[in-house]
């Protein structure tokens, strides 16, 4: 491989790229002990780095040979009249589950490369990431990071998530990606209760930044939920469930109120599980004063 990164001039390190720029770590980007990679033509667009009438690009993406997915390195090149030429790469080196990919997004007058990953979570849960990068100097960076899809099934309740890009939008000051944040609540697979659906949410998400400058920012005035609504779209290791009470708090008030309510044996197997938790007090109460 080593021949390759001499010959596109290009680093034979891990790289790092985040909100500032990339950087090489002191890692080597090797396929194995037998350096053994494959290439994969994933997709090629006309041109992310200037315009439809610039040529095309392609995304190339470079891995170890055989499933293992951890390492993957996307290396863009552009078309032009005298052949291919390297715009930048980045690498990829978390997705256990499966290879990262890559894709090309058009919308609002704009292209990004968005990075999809499957890391490893752990038993009862899943946690997948969607990585937005542009150009800017001719240099990719980081600019927003969105939960893709999920799940937490053990913990009570359990919730089963996913994320869907809509659109990208500008003014001459602000720019904007937004986002479907998707979240359906069912009963934990420990649970003796058998309901098939508990509720869900769904709720219209903007990011937002200066034009062209930065990373994108949760635009608190223009989406439909409090950014608290996004510590859903994560697993109880980085959100801990008193957490999700809170955050859950009026759909369980709902249920305790409704005597005749087809989830309250699940919400009753909740509270008996959690007897002194602070945080489902009012519920409690409202489900002991029902008639």
């Amino acid at each position: 491989m080593n021949q390759l990164w001499r010959t596109l001039g290009i680093s034979g390190k891990i790289r790092e790229t985040g909100q500032s720029g990339s950087k090489d770590t002191s890692e080597t980007f090797s396929c194995g002990p037998d350096d053994v990679c494959e290439a994969e033509y994933l997709w090629h667009h006309q041109s992310l780095l200037n315009g439809d009438r610039d040529g095309e690009d392609a995304v190339i993406r470079i891995s170890p040979k055989g499933g293992y997915n951890n390492l993957n390195r996307f290396i863009v090149l552009h078309l032009e009249k005298t052949g291919w030429r390297l715009v930048d790469y980045l690498d990829s080196t978390d997705s256990h589950y499966d290879a990262a990919d890559a894709l090309i997004v058009n919308s609002g007058g704009k292209r990004w490369l968005v990075v999809n990953s499957y890391p490893r979570c752990g038993t009862g849960c899943s946690l997948d990431h969607s990585d937005w990068f542009d150009l800017k100097n001719g240099k990719f960076r980081l600019v927003l990071s969105v939960p893709l899809s999920g799940h937490e099934s053990s913990q009570n309740p359990g919730r089963y998530f996913e994320t869907r890009f809509v659109r990208a939008s500008r003014t001459d000051t602000v720019e904007t990606l937004e986002f479907v944040f998707h979240v359906e609540f069912r009963p934990s697979f420990g649970s003796s209760i058998r309901v098939s659906n508990l509720w869900d949410d769904e709720k219209l998400i903007r990011f937002s930044r200066s034009s062209d400058t930065g990373e994108f920012k949760f635009d608190s005035k223009n989406s439909e939920a409090a950014e608290s609504f996004l510590d859903i779209f994560s697993t109880n290791e980085e959100v801990t469930q008193p957490r999700i009470f809170r955050l859950i708090q009026n759909h369980l008030l709902e249920i305790a109120r409704a005597p005749n309510d087809y989830r309250r044996p699940w919400l009753k197997e909740v509270l008996d599980k959690h007897v002194n938790l602070q945080e489902l007090a009012p519920v409690r109460a409202t489900f002991a004063q029902a008639p």
